[in-house]
Protein backbone atom coordinates (compact mmCIF):
# COMPACT_ATOMS: atom_id res chain seq x y z
CA UNK A 1 0.00 0.00 0.00
CA UNK A 2 1.51 3.31 -1.60
CA UNK A 3 1.80 6.24 1.58
CA UNK A 4 -0.74 9.13 1.39
CA UNK A 5 0.26 11.66 -0.75
CA UNK A 6 -0.25 15.21 1.40
CA UNK A 7 -1.87 17.12 -0.79
CA UNK A 8 0.20 19.38 0.67
CA UNK A 9 0.42 21.88 3.05
CA UNK A 10 1.60 24.59 4.33
CA UNK A 11 1.74 25.83 7.37
CA UNK A 12 2.47 29.00 9.58
CA UNK A 13 4.23 27.23 12.06
CA UNK A 14 7.72 28.23 10.60
CA UNK A 15 10.61 26.98 13.04
CA UNK A 16 11.75 30.00 15.20
CA UNK A 17 10.29 32.49 17.88
CA UNK A 18 8.93 34.42 15.13
CA UNK A 19 6.22 31.62 14.19
CA UNK A 20 5.44 31.10 17.94
CA UNK A 21 3.88 35.04 18.07
CA UNK A 22 2.12 34.07 14.71
CA UNK A 23 0.40 31.38 16.36
CA UNK A 24 -0.50 33.14 19.37
CA UNK A 25 -1.99 35.65 17.24
CA UNK A 26 -4.13 33.21 15.64
CA UNK A 27 -7.51 34.21 15.17
CA UNK A 28 -9.30 30.97 16.70
CA UNK A 29 -12.99 31.28 16.51
CA UNK A 30 -13.84 29.67 12.93
CA UNK A 31 -17.05 31.57 12.62
CA UNK A 32 -14.41 34.34 12.57
CA UNK A 33 -13.11 32.99 9.27
CA UNK A 34 -15.83 33.31 7.30
CA UNK A 35 -17.35 36.59 7.70
CA UNK A 36 -18.02 38.90 4.62
CA UNK A 37 -13.94 39.81 4.54
CA UNK A 38 -12.40 37.92 7.00
CA UNK A 39 -8.96 39.02 5.66
CA UNK A 40 -9.17 42.80 6.41
CA UNK A 41 -7.86 42.78 9.97
CA UNK A 42 -5.79 39.62 9.36
CA UNK A 43 -4.16 40.62 6.15
CA UNK A 44 -2.59 43.87 8.59
CA UNK A 45 -1.35 41.65 11.49
CA UNK A 46 0.09 38.48 9.08
CA UNK A 47 3.18 39.17 7.37
CA UNK A 48 4.78 36.13 6.87
CA UNK A 49 4.66 35.08 2.85
CA UNK A 50 3.64 31.52 3.85
CA UNK A 51 0.26 32.99 5.63
CA UNK A 52 -0.46 35.67 3.12
CA UNK A 53 -0.58 32.79 0.41
CA UNK A 54 -3.05 30.92 2.33
CA UNK A 55 -4.96 34.15 2.69
CA UNK A 56 -5.63 34.71 -0.34
CA UNK A 57 -6.01 31.46 -1.30
CA UNK A 58 -8.74 31.70 0.94
CA UNK A 59 -10.16 34.71 -0.50
CA UNK A 60 -10.15 33.82 -3.53
CA UNK A 61 -12.14 30.45 -2.99
CA UNK A 62 -14.50 32.58 -1.17
CA UNK A 63 -15.24 35.40 -3.32
CA UNK A 64 -14.68 32.96 -6.37
CA UNK A 65 -12.22 35.66 -8.12
CA UNK A 66 -8.32 36.08 -8.72
CA UNK A 67 -5.88 37.03 -6.42
CA UNK A 68 -1.80 37.57 -6.44
CA UNK A 69 -1.30 34.16 -5.45
CA UNK A 70 -3.11 32.24 -7.58
CA UNK A 71 -2.36 34.23 -10.68
CA UNK A 72 1.13 33.66 -9.73
CA UNK A 73 0.68 29.92 -10.23
CA UNK A 74 -1.02 30.57 -13.85
CA UNK A 75 2.14 32.63 -14.72
CA UNK A 76 3.42 31.60 -18.30
CA UNK A 77 6.60 31.52 -17.73
CA UNK A 78 6.32 29.43 -14.83
CA UNK A 79 4.09 26.66 -16.40
CA UNK A 80 7.03 27.12 -18.94
CA UNK A 81 9.86 26.07 -16.60
CA UNK A 82 7.55 23.38 -15.22
CA UNK A 83 6.92 21.47 -18.67
CA UNK A 84 10.18 21.74 -19.64
CA UNK A 85 11.47 19.83 -16.29
CA UNK A 86 10.01 17.00 -18.16
CA UNK A 87 9.04 15.67 -14.67
CA UNK A 88 4.98 15.39 -15.68
CA UNK A 89 5.89 12.89 -17.90
CA UNK A 90 5.21 9.46 -16.39
CA UNK A 91 8.10 7.82 -14.15
CA UNK A 92 10.44 6.62 -13.16
CA UNK A 93 12.63 9.68 -12.55
CA UNK A 94 16.02 8.36 -11.51
CA UNK A 95 16.99 11.62 -11.07
CA UNK A 96 14.85 12.68 -8.37
CA UNK A 97 13.47 9.29 -7.13
CA UNK A 98 16.50 8.39 -5.12
CA UNK A 99 16.82 12.12 -2.90
CA UNK A 100 13.12 11.63 -2.37
CA UNK A 101 14.12 8.47 -0.89
CA UNK A 102 17.02 10.05 0.79
CA UNK A 103 14.78 12.41 2.46
CA UNK A 104 13.03 9.99 4.71
CA UNK A 105 16.09 9.34 6.58
CA UNK A 106 17.53 12.26 6.09
CA UNK A 107 15.28 13.91 8.55
CA UNK A 108 13.74 10.51 10.17
CA UNK A 109 9.95 10.98 9.22
CA UNK A 110 7.88 8.79 7.63
CA UNK A 111 6.65 10.39 4.38
CA UNK A 112 8.00 12.33 1.74
CA UNK A 113 7.57 13.28 -1.90
CA UNK A 114 8.27 15.90 -4.96
CA UNK A 115 5.24 17.55 -5.95
CA UNK A 116 5.16 19.66 -9.22
CA UNK A 117 2.35 22.12 -9.14
CA UNK A 118 0.26 23.05 -12.68
CA UNK A 119 -2.34 25.78 -12.60
CA UNK A 120 -4.93 23.24 -12.03
CA UNK A 121 -3.86 20.09 -10.27
CA UNK A 122 -0.87 18.96 -8.27
CA UNK A 123 1.48 16.27 -9.85
CA UNK A 124 2.93 13.60 -7.59
CA UNK A 125 6.23 12.77 -9.27
CA UNK A 126 8.10 11.02 -6.84
CA UNK A 127 7.19 9.08 -3.01
CA UNK A 128 8.91 7.42 -0.69
CA UNK A 129 7.79 5.70 2.43
CA UNK A 130 9.59 4.23 5.80
CA UNK A 131 7.87 0.90 4.63
CA UNK A 132 10.00 1.49 1.51
CA UNK A 133 6.73 1.73 -0.61
CA UNK A 134 6.86 3.93 -3.30
CA UNK A 135 3.91 5.35 -5.16
CA UNK A 136 2.96 5.99 -8.47
CA UNK A 137 2.78 9.29 -10.08
CA UNK A 138 -0.98 10.48 -8.84
CA UNK A 139 -2.47 13.85 -9.19
CA UNK A 140 -4.65 15.75 -6.53
CA UNK A 141 -6.69 18.83 -7.49
CA UNK A 142 -5.28 22.70 -6.15
CA UNK A 143 -7.84 22.53 -3.21
CA UNK A 144 -6.76 19.35 -1.81
CA UNK A 145 -3.10 20.33 -2.28
CA UNK A 146 -0.80 21.91 0.74
CA UNK A 147 2.18 22.07 -1.27
CA UNK A 148 0.37 24.72 -3.25
CA UNK A 149 0.91 27.45 -0.96
CA UNK A 150 4.58 26.39 -0.58
CA UNK A 151 4.80 27.10 -4.98
CA UNK A 152 2.38 30.00 -4.34
CA UNK A 153 4.73 31.92 -2.16
CA UNK A 154 7.66 30.50 -2.85
CA UNK A 155 8.70 29.88 0.31
CA UNK A 156 9.37 26.96 2.93
CA UNK A 157 6.66 26.03 4.70
CA UNK A 158 6.58 24.69 8.03
CA UNK A 159 3.94 22.68 10.48
CA UNK A 160 4.43 21.55 13.57
CA UNK A 161 0.65 20.27 14.40
CA UNK A 162 -1.62 21.24 11.35
CA UNK A 163 -4.88 20.22 14.08
CA UNK A 164 -3.24 23.62 15.93
CA UNK A 165 -3.26 25.64 12.51
CA UNK A 166 -5.46 28.47 12.66
CA UNK A 167 -6.59 27.82 8.94
CA UNK A 168 -5.18 24.68 7.88
CA UNK A 169 -6.76 22.84 10.19
CA UNK A 170 -9.80 22.90 8.46
CA UNK A 171 -8.06 21.46 4.94
CA UNK A 172 -8.72 18.02 3.95
CA UNK A 173 -5.38 16.73 4.45
CA UNK A 174 -5.90 17.75 8.58
CA UNK A 175 -9.44 16.04 8.82
CA UNK A 176 -8.39 12.78 6.63
CA UNK A 177 -5.73 12.66 9.47
CA UNK A 178 -3.28 11.79 6.40
CA UNK A 179 -1.36 15.21 7.66
CA UNK A 180 -0.60 15.79 11.37
CA UNK A 181 2.94 17.48 10.93
CA UNK A 182 4.19 18.84 7.28
CA UNK A 183 7.64 20.51 5.63
CA UNK A 184 7.91 21.64 2.48
CA UNK A 185 10.64 23.35 0.61
CA UNK A 186 9.57 25.14 -2.89
CA UNK A 187 11.97 23.85 -6.11
CA UNK A 188 13.06 27.10 -7.59
CA UNK A 189 13.85 27.15 -11.44
CA UNK A 190 17.03 29.08 -12.72
CA UNK A 191 15.05 32.03 -13.72
CA UNK A 192 13.12 32.07 -10.39
CA UNK A 193 10.31 30.22 -10.70
CA UNK A 194 8.69 28.06 -7.70
CA UNK A 195 7.58 24.75 -9.62
CA UNK A 196 6.96 22.45 -7.27
CA UNK A 197 7.81 21.40 -3.60
CA UNK A 198 9.97 18.80 -1.66
CA UNK A 199 7.87 17.84 0.99
CA UNK A 200 7.59 15.13 4.23
CA UNK A 201 5.05 14.60 6.33
CA UNK A 202 3.92 12.63 9.16
CA UNK A 203 0.34 11.18 10.64
CA UNK A 204 1.60 12.80 14.04
CA UNK A 205 2.69 16.05 15.40
CA UNK A 206 6.30 17.04 15.04
CA UNK A 207 8.32 19.36 15.79
CA UNK A 208 10.51 20.24 12.87
CA UNK A 209 13.92 21.45 14.54
CA UNK A 210 16.25 24.05 12.73
CA UNK A 211 18.90 20.99 11.58
CA UNK A 212 15.43 19.37 9.49
CA UNK A 213 14.56 22.29 8.14
CA UNK A 214 18.53 23.02 6.86
CA UNK A 215 18.38 19.23 5.83
CA UNK A 216 15.25 19.81 3.80
CA UNK A 217 16.99 22.71 2.16
CA UNK A 218 19.80 21.29 0.91
CA UNK A 219 17.98 18.87 -0.68
CA UNK A 220 16.12 20.87 -2.29
CA UNK A 221 19.26 22.67 -3.59
CA UNK A 222 20.52 19.08 -4.71
CA UNK A 223 17.07 18.49 -6.81
CA UNK A 224 17.16 22.03 -8.10
CA UNK A 225 20.50 20.89 -9.81
CA UNK A 226 19.58 17.84 -10.51
CA UNK A 227 16.30 18.88 -12.44
CA UNK A 228 17.56 23.03 -13.93
CA UNK A 229 21.34 22.28 -14.20
CA UNK A 230 21.56 19.66 -16.76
Amino acid sequence: MTPPSPTDATGSDNAGDDATGLRKKAISDPAERVTLDPFAAIDETYTDPALVAIFEGLRATIADGQSHAWSALNDSARLRALYETGLLRPGPHPEVDQIVELTIDAVGIPNAALNMITDVEQINVGIASRSNDIGDQRTHPLSDSLCVYTVASGSPLVIDDIADHPILRDHSAAKSGVVGAYIGIPIISNAGHPVGTLCAWDTQPHHWSSGEVQIMTDLADVIQNAIFDK
